[in-house]
């Protein structure tokens, strides 16, 4: 199911009234980090006995949590290490760790005449046992720094992680706890500013195992590479959904929210999409949108676009309706639809509150929004970046749920125009998250970039992000499949929330929260169509066979006399 991401200090602020009542949230975190941790062990050596097992300890609570989880390990059988990296470190951990019988190697930075730890088990040599610990370990957990240390590591710490990485030894298991300890975006400026070293240099973890909830730094495309799998473990905080600022979404929530016609339901109910997509020079771009509207499961699918555009999807699809009337969405943009078309609809929503989804062409209709707090109407010149929409189109798109799909090129070309700035490809693709919020705030918009990463970005900062699909969608075709299934579920929703008129009863789904959820779920059955298919024909094609699946779940077999829905979908 979806998981809210958080920002850290919300996280620690729900921990401290539990923390104040007593209630024992480390032991709880260093529980699970150890049973964790020995199922990781058992995967990779088929026990705990025997392993080696290597803690880069720092100053504050995750060195606990990590320090007493190593102390569990060690009483079954492991052989545990602990690398001391400051001064300070979580004393009451440290002594559990010693006390079931783990060595402890010194490499924080001391004078020169200081002399060794008086405890008898803590190693001078510093540096070198601690490379050898970390060499031959089998598993390595990184407790340095949480969320409340400060941006990039100590010099020493900087060069003992650098030296690790590049030594030739096959590396253990690593597990980041909470998050891993230097987790900065990659950022061209960090190493130059001293805040961090090079990506390859940096602490890439196997798995980031993370308490309470997902904390916000942790679902920036830009740190995959450093957090690997992440898992949430419950220590039984009181999140409020409210102060979320973005959704993960994996493919089990298209059984849990994908939307399913009731018994009462007929064709109008069940949402009617209006698409103007392609045209004389790109016909097939409105055959891939319609046809996986149609496949989507909606009630009716208007297409509203050329004449010779409508009888190559006739061709396909009997059921689509090419005369105008009433919809409850609208997608415009793929396959660069003449304007006569585009003007038509948008004058015939001009009384509504229907969503319109913008894709490919139809971008350069968008504006700044009106509330944008350095909105100028002359931000850009006509030199810099061609025309801008007509003042009747932007008037047609205002205080109405809008929808951007650009990719990267499109997206980089959207806000060079809107922003009066050079703003290439290369630069969205190194923040996606980033570039995706500063076009939903400036536009008012919804923003839904494709690429590796899809990200889905409301006006107000949140962020939508299902999880990434197969690379073969990368294709010519499908942006246009993806925006025919945005707009039958967007039509979908809208038919459910009212009746197109702007009466709607009360209904949190067409606020862009609520559609921005709905967009995810139209994303995840595009990914699942996508492993069922190597090109744009095929997978809009797809797009029917999961909404059917999702639709008409296939019994399966349990035991004598047993079935269950199929599974078959999401695997």
């Amino acid at each position: 199911m979806s998981e809210r991401a958080y920002p850290s200090h919300v996280i620690r602020a729900a921990e401290r009234p539990l923390l104040d009542a007593g209630v024992p949230l480390m032991e709880r975190a260093a529980t699970a980090l150890a049973r964790f941790a020995a199922a990781a062990l058992r995967s990779r050596r088929g026990q705990v006995s025997g392993s080696r097992v290597c803690v880069l300890a720092g100053p504050g609570n995750n060195a606990g949590d990590a320090l007493f989880a190593a102390a569990s390990l060690a009483r079954d059988g492991a052989s545990v290490s602990i690398v001391r990296l400051l001064e300070r470190t979580h004393p009451e951990g440290l002594r559990a760790a010693r006390r079931a019988g783990a060595r402890v190697v010194d490499a924080a930075p001391r004078p020169p005449d200081e002399a060794a730890d008086p405890a008898g088990d803590v190693s001078a040599s510093g540096t070198a046992d601690a490379l050898e610990e970390l060499g031959r370990a089998d598993l390595v957990l990184d407790g340095i720094f949480g969320t409340g240390g400060r941006r990039g590591l100590p010099a020493h710490i900087r060069g003992l992680i650098r030296d690790w990485r590049r030594q030739s030894r096959a590396a253990g298991t690593v597990i980041a706890v909470d998050v891993p300890s230097d987790l900065i975006p990659e950022d061209p400026d960090a190493a130059a500013d001293g805040a961090g070293s090079p990506p390859e240099d940096r602490i890439h973890a196997d798995h980031t195992v993370t308490f309470g909830g997902l904390k916000a730094e942790l679902i920036d495309p830009r740190v995959r590479r450093f957090t690997g799998t992440i898992h949430v473990i419950d220590i039984g905080l009181d999140l409020d959904d409210a102060q979320a600022t973005a959704e993960v979404m994996v493919a089990s929530d298209l059984i849990a929210d994908f939307p399913r016609p009731g018994p009462e339901d007929h064709k109008y109910s069940r949402g009617v999409l209006g698409i103007v997509a392609g045209s004389e020079s790109y016909p097939g771009a409105g055959v891939l949108t319609t046809t996986s509207a149609v496949g989507a499961g909606i009630g009716m699918v208007r297409s509203l676009g050329s004449a010779s555009v409508a009888e190559r999807v006739l061709d396909r699809h009997p059921e689509v309706v090419t005369a105008e009337g009433k919809i409850n969405a609208l997608v415009m943009g793929s396959g660069d639809p003449e304007s006569e078309f585009v003007d038509r609809a948008l004058e015939a929503i001009a009384d509504t509150d229907v969503p319109v989804v913008l894709d490919a062409g139809s971008l350069a209709l968008v504006e700044r929004s009106d509330t944008s707090a350095e909105a100028q109407p002359d931000a850009r010149s006509e030199a810099e970046s061609g025309p801008g929409p007509a003042p009747q189109a932007h008037a047609a798109l205002r205080d109405r749920p809008v929808v951007l799909t650009p990719h990267a090129g499109e997206l980089s070309r959207l806000l060079s125009r809107l922003l009066g700035d050079d703003i290439s490809p290369a630069r969205i693709d190194s923040d996606p998250l980033g570039w995706a919020t500063t076009a939903a705030r400036e536009t008012g918009s919804l923003v839904l970039l494709k690429g590796s990463q899809t990200v889905i970005a409301c006006p107000d900062g949140y962020c939508v992000l299902p999880e990434p699909g197969p690379a073969s969608l990368a294709t010519a075709g499908s942006g246009d499949v993806l925006s025919g299934l945005i707009g039958a579920l967007l039509a979908g929703a809208h038919a459910r929330a009212g009746d197109g008129t702007g009466a709607s009863p009360g209904s949190d789904a067409l606020e862009p929260r609520g559609l921005a959820h709905v967009i995810g779920l139209a994303v995840l059955v595009h990914n699942a169509a996508g492993r069922r298919s190597v090109n744009a024909g095929h997978l809009a094609e797809a797009v029917g066979e999961i909404v059917g699946e999702l639709l008409h779940p296939a019994p399966r077999p349990t035991g004598p006399g047993g079935f269950a829905p199929s599974g078959t979908l999401i695997q």
